[in-house]
């Protein structure tokens, strides 16, 4: 079972597509992809790797 990310636009949970990491301005990594359902832009922050 695939991890389900929040939406905005469906405002539910859904599966992401072609979901790469990527690493925000601040330096914290995230996930970006598109939503499964609508093909809207879907980003997840994702814990600071410890060091």
């Amino acid at each position: 079972m695939a991890d389900l990310y929040y939406c905005v636009k469906c405002k539910t949970k859904t599966e992401m597509k072609n979901g790469q990491k990527v690493t925000m301005k601040n330096g914290k990594p995230a996930l970006k992809g598109q939503c499964a359902v609508c093909g809207t832009t879907v980003n997840a922050i994702l814990s600071a790797e410890k060091k």
